[in-house]
């Protein structure tokens, strides 16, 4: 037992650890995981002066002792799930070591410690689920190793001034954080930072100017802000950026300087319902892959100018208010989804469409005023799924249809066709 390195006691009934002092001097790794009954930590752990990983993960310790500073070597220490947890102890910032620090759903966990300053090594800080943290100390500046942060579910109402100086912080997850309010204009500085998580921030309404400082911030998730209504025109200095999420927000309108985000490839929209235009500069992001627009009730027209996004994979425009599809969408070469479903006033889909010859599935289900399909002579080669239900308006199904060589479903149900082409006879994929 004098020479034990590791010790593993995971899932046991044990209420205690008698680990006398001066034995098991040379363990290094104690994991003690889902011990259900393990509810205190004996004095004479802090002896383990070799430890470099402690498990504590789903214990019913209500605190951390004093003495957890003097395990100089210690790594990691996970006390996550502890749902008893009330107290870190200011010897925390002792750990000069420590690279890692687990409190994840820690519930009743109130506060941290100012000393938690003092963990220079420190490179991860998690605290997802303290449902009863709502504030993060200004000492958390001086980490200056800390590479991830996660706040997510936290009661915290503002993000420090000090969260600037962590210059090598990557990613920043402050999501389901629905008290936070203000996001401080020092954010900025952390130019490291490649992913900043906002989703559901319901009462965040304005990001800082300084976000446009975030060279190389790739993933900007804003979904689900309700407050927000406007996105700063510092964004198209975000020429990294190739995911950018805003839906469910209540913006209005984008920046004219998105267009010089040309890295992006995502654009979420969905259900911006005050949306009522896309920028003309929309057209420069060469990158894009996919543009959600599906519930965006305002939204009446797409520009013409979409047709320079040759990148584009998938656009989705279910449930908005356009009455016709471009011209130019037949320039979408790379175009394989296409969601027009529920687009009650459009009435048009231009004969040009057929030059998306990857399109796979086209959906058209539910737009009451479509009166007629374009031609598919010679186009839509890879059509696997045309989908037509609802379509009230829509009396007949051109003979060119059996052109579709590749289609294996055609949804009609609730038009008003009344005969269908002989040529339908053609399509060989097509399921019963």
């Amino acid at each position: 037992m004098q020479n034990l390195s590791q010790l593993l006691i995971n899932g046991t009934d044990i209420q205690e650890i008698p680990i006398s002092r001066g034995c098991l001097t040379k363990l290094e790794t104690l994991y003690a995981s889902d011990c259900g009954r393990l509810a205190r930590l004996p004095e004479s752990w802090g002896s383990l002066m070799l430890l470099t990983q402690l498990d504590l993960k789903r214990t019913k310790i209500e605190e951390l002792p004093e003495f957890i500073g003097s395990l100089k070597k210690l790594k990691t220490l996970n006390a996550s799930g502890c749902a008893s947890l009330t107290c870190i102890p200011n010897s925390i910032g002792d750990l000069a070591s420590l690279s890692c620090l687990a409190l994840s759903n820690c519930q009743k966990l109130a506060q941290l410690p100012n000393s938690i300053g003092s963990l220079v090594s420190l490179s991860q800080l998690l605290l997802s689920g303290c449902h009863s943290l709502r504030q993060i100390p200004g000492s958390i500046g001086k980490l200056t190793s800390l590479t991830e942060l996660y706040l997510n579910s936290t009661a915290i109402e503002e993000l420090p001034e000090s969260i600037g100086s962590l210059k090598e912080l990557k990613t920043l997850d402050v999501s389901y954080c629905k008290s936070l309010a203000h996001i401080p204009n020092s954010i900025g500085n952390s130019t490291s930072l490649s992913l900043l998580d906002l989703i559901e921030c319901h009462k965040l309404a304005q990001l800082p100017n300084s976000i446009g400082s975030l060279m190389s911030l790739q993933r900007l998730l804003l979904s689900g802000c309700h407050s927000l209504r406007q996105i700063p025109d510092s964004i198209g200095k975000l020429t990294s950026l190739t995911e950018l999420y805003l839906k469910s927000t209540a913006i209005e309108e984008l920046p004219e300087s998105i267009g010089n985000s040309t890295s992006l490839s995502r654009l979420d929209l969905t259900k911006c319902h005050k949306l009522a235009q896309l920028p003309n500069s929309i057209s420069s992001l060469v990158s894009l892959q996919q543009l959600l627009l599906s519930g965006c009730h305002s939204l009446r027209q797409i520009p013409e100018s979409i047709r320079k996004l040759t990148s584009l994979i998938e656009l989705q425009l279910k449930s908005t208010a356009i009455e016709e599809l471009p011209e130019s969408i037949g320039s979408l070469k790379e175009l394989k989804t296409l969601g027009a479903s529920y687009c009650k006033p459009l009435n048009h889909i231009p004969n040009s469409i057929g030059n998306s010859t990857y399109l796979s599935p086209l959906d058209l289900t539910g737009c009451h005023k479509l009166v007629q399909l374009p031609d598919f002579r010679g186009s839509f080669v890879f059509l696997q799924h045309l989908l037509l239900s609802g379509c009230h308006s829509l009396r007949q199904i051109p003979d060119s249809i059996g052109k579709l060589t590749s289609l294996t479903e055609l949804y009609l149900k609730s038009t008003a066709i009344e005969e269908l082409p002989e040529s339908i006879g053609s399509l060989k994929e097509l399921r019963p």
